[in-house]
């Protein structure tokens, strides 16, 4: 039996790439007559547990320790490093239980351990690169992987040349399959004809998002009907404030406003479906589902990100006019209004943004990645 190792850090923007990832594996193990795979995860539980408990992700899983490396001083870094020690500890023992034939690693602090564990143990490793600009563990891992992958062509520069390709970022299949719109509707309660939007700040929620959404909500609720994804910590306090704002309003508006804490896939995927114009953080992951639903959208690049990632793969998403960046010195909510109106009040420039968007999508990217673990197998 194939046996399969995945790591990453612990947030939905590397979560759901490996599970696009161990589908399609699964899929071309079984064509190739080589059985069911056998996978399992190892990394930080901080997203991964709750999200198995909510989700179909058929995969074993372990929490490992796991510390985190900083680019800048802190007193934190003397704790983590101990924790980074015992991770790798605890990381060779669960490698040596499973022996996996190949590792596939999408970076983050979480994935350290089971990276260097694997090299010691001569395991085939591949590592994706998400972002434009690499992350401190993947530039470090980088020198123990047999290949690496990356999801920005700009970010190819990184890494050693000879065993580096551009593969573009693995995407679940359903953002790429056709729209069912009475369906999606239906499993959204959407009710009214105006446009929709979805604002969601990643797997964990944004705080900022979520206050300016509710600064501008009797707005919003003006021109389109909204669905709102806070995540898990801010949801109580969200939909207590939004019924304070909501409070006088006409009834329409009030039917025209959806606050969940998370969606789950089939509802997360038929919000970006059924979405006019999407909102949004400008993590990797969601920009590459953006573009594999081909959807106009606004980005609000996290500000503190390492490197500057998200401002950077914000920009680089928006050239050619394929969606609107907003950074949050900007963010205004005269400003932030005037934007949404520009995108849904023109449906010109809503559709162009719609097909240049869907041109920077990487349909083959989950398929790619799968062959490559496979590939690295002795048969």
């Amino acid at each position: 039996m194939i046996r399969i190792v995945l790591t990453g850090g612990g947030t939905g923007g590397h979560l759901f790439p490996l599970v696009a990832v161990a589908r399609k594996v699964n899929e071309f193990s079984k064509a190739l007559g080589l059985g069911e795979p056998e996978i399992h995860y190892l990394g930080p539980g901080l997203f991964l547990e709750s999200s198995l408990a909510r989700e179909e992700m058929d995969f074993h899983y372990s929490i490992l320790i796991t510390g985190k490396l900083r680019r800048y001083f802190s007193f934190q870094n003397f704790i983590d490093f101990f924790l980074i020690i015992f991770g790798f500890i605890q990381a060779l023992w669960k490698m040596w239980q499973i022996m996996p034939n190949a590792v596939f690693s999408k970076g983050g602090y979480g994935s350290i351990g089971v990276v260097l564990a694997s090299w010691l143990y001569r395991i085939p490793i591949i590592i994706h690169e998400s972002d434009s600009v690499p992350g401190l563990t993947n530039t470090f891992l980088a020198r123990f992987a047999t290949l690496v992958a990356v999801a920005f062509k700009e970010a190819a520069a990184s890494f050693p040349a000879k065993k580096t390709y551009y593969t573009g970022e693995s995407v679940r299949d359903a953002f790429f399959e056709s729209l069912k719109p009475e369906i999606e509707r239906a499993m959204l309660h959407l009710t009214t004809k105006k446009p929709v939007i979805f604002a969601v700040g990643g797997s964990q929620g944004a705080e900022r998002i979520n206050d300016i959404i509710l600064d501008i909500l009797p707005g919003i609720l003006n021109i389109a009907e909204t669905i709102h994804q806070t995540g898990d910590a801010n949801y109580n306090n969200v939909s207590r404030e939004s019924k304070a704002v909501l409070n006088g309003l006409p009834e329409e508006s009030v039917a025209s406003y959806h606050v969940v804490n998370f969606l789950l896939e089939p509802e997360f995927v038929a919000a970006m479906h059924t979405a006019d114009l999407v909102i949004s953080r400008a993590g990797a992951g969601a920009i590459f589902e953006i573009a594999a639903a081909g959807k106009a959208s606004i980005l609000i690049p996290l500000p503190l990100a390492a490197n500057d990632h998200q401002r950077r793969n914000a920009y680089i998403f928006a050239d050619e006019g394929r969606a609107e960046v907003i950074e949050e010195v900007n963010l205004t909510p005269q400003l932030f209004l005037s934007v949404i109106g520009s995108i849904l009040n023109n449906p010109a420039k809503k559709k162009s943004m719609e097909e240049k968007s869907r041109q920077f999508a990487t349909p083959d990217a989950s398929k790619l990645i799968a062959q490559a673990i496979l590939n690295l197998i002795p048969r």
